[in-house]
């Protein structure tokens, strides 16, 4: 397999809370439960000789590359666009502070806000229907703290996924029931109707007994089950993971894409392997490898590392390439690497606050991204088969005021006052 030349090993075998997003979404919870992570984890690297598998995957020398500045080209995989703003009505429920998590179907719009315990429902078209679920002990109510949402449309399932279980639902909101947790997540997705992928809570030592990345059955047996990554930097006692994760779903083959700080491996998860998608050497300094993989030094909740190390904050994916969102130089980057040819292009973003006030103005950041397309800032997540987008008005604002951006016609008139906007890339 391939080694950093920082002593991570990096798993070959078979088998997003690292970004500011998820740091956030995590002192929230943290805000309303008053909950202290003080366990750790287990590390996931096994390792074959490089011969076997150093060339069957994408790999690029992101550290090399990140000097190297152009522009993505994710407008080449760009079809038609959507912009959907989430109408408001005389309804006060229809008022959204923001999003912390959506899902989208061909049919409705899911949004949790981001204070408020509460799945409100709106039209494809962006019209409000009625909070779907609210927070309470009552028949069919959420009772837990909410990570995030998915909907199945095939099976015609709606998923929450709380602290202590998944509770599941009709896309029309009709209660079904809960699954309960064997073992605690911070980051889950159904890969099939029986198999859930899982990336276990952070601060969770792996000689604790943590699962680090799982593949189980609602039944609870697992699949597969990864929890060998190792550093010698740091004692295997002490080794797990830390807030400096990121994953994402990629509803397109139903898999999950994961990378830990201390570890140049993204590895994919399915319904029955554990395996590497791509690597990227990023050269790391020892001190940011240490403090993404010892799970006793809680100092990284608080420290994002030094200007010169490349931290991954988050992932998406399209059918063409791998997308990566990163802090580099006291700014943020995105990395596109095509998943055929490995080719990798680097984009500096438009920052035109600090990461306290753009994630105040967005939790999701949803403008922090690429210019390819139309000059205008994307990121988001694959929900089905469109790139999803959430902003909110202050985000906009905030952008606008740098000259640097392109803003669409379609969004020349939004309001302070207004809710988020849901803008969809229908890929070719």
């Amino acid at each position: 397999c391939l080694y950093s030349k920082k002593k991570i090993d990096g798993s070959c075998s078979s088998d997003n809370i690292s970004n500011f997003v998820q740091y956030n979404q995590y002192q929230e919870l943290m805000k309303k439960t008053h909950l202290l992570f003080t366990l750790a984890f287990p590390l996931l690297t096994a390792c074959q000789p490089k011969s076997e598998t150093s060339m069957e995957m994408p790999t690029t020398n992101l550290r090399e590359l990140i000097s190297s500045t152009s522009t993505l080209a994710l407008n080449e995989e760009i079809e038609q666009v959507e912009y959907i703003p989430l109408r408001t009505t005389d309804n006060p429920q229809s008022l959204l502070d923001g999003a912390a998590g959506f899902a989208v179907t061909s049919k409705y719009i899911y949004v949790y806000p981001v204070k408020e315990q509460r799945i409100a429902l709106f039209s494809r078209q962006g019209e409000f229907i009625r909070t779907l679920i609210t927070f309470g002990q009552g028949p069919g109510e959420f009772n837990d703290m909410l990570s995030d949402i998915q909907a199945d449309e095939k099976r015609n399932k709606l998923y929450l996924f709380g602290v202590s279980g998944i509770w599941e639902y009709t896309l029309e909101g009709e209660y079904l029931q809960k699954h309960e947790y064997k073992q605690q997540a911070l980051f889950q997705r159904f890969l099939t109707a029986d198999r859930l992928g899982a990336v276990a809570f952070p601060y969770m030592p792996f000689s604790s007994g943590s699962f680090g990345l799982g593949i189980f059955t609602l039944a609870g047996d697992t699949v597969a089950m990864k929890n060998d990554f190792h550093s010698s930097e740091v004692a295997p006692e002490k080794a797990g993971f830390t807030i400096r994760l990121a994953s994402a779903f990629t509803p397109m083959d139903n898999s999950i894409l994961f990378k830990m700080g201390a570890n140049d491996t993204v590895f994919r998860m399915t319904e029955k392997l554990i395996e590497p998608a791509c690597v990227l050497q990023l050269n790391n300094s020892e001190k940011e490898i240490r403090m993404s993989i010892d799970a006793t030094d809680f100092g990284s909740m608080q420290n994002f590392g030094s200007s010169s190390d490349l931290i991954i904050s988050d992932m998406m994916e399209t059918p063409s390439c791998i997308y990566f969102r990163l802090r580099y130089d006291d700014g943020h980057f995105v990395v596109s690497l095509n998943k055929q040819s490995g080719k990798t292009l680097v984009e500096r973003c438009v920052q035109p606050a600090d990461l306290a006030t753009l994630s105040d103005a967005n939790l999701l950041c949803g403008m922090l991204g690429t210019r390819s397309y139309r000059n205008f800032p994307i990121w988001g997540r694959m929900e089905g088969d469109c790139l999803a987008q959430v902003i909110t008005p202050y985000e906009l604002s905030l952008y606008k005021e740098t000259g640097k951006i392109t803003v669409p016609d379609a969004l020349q008139e939004v309001g302070e006052d207004d809710n988020p906007i849901v803008i969809l890339y229908h890929l070719k």
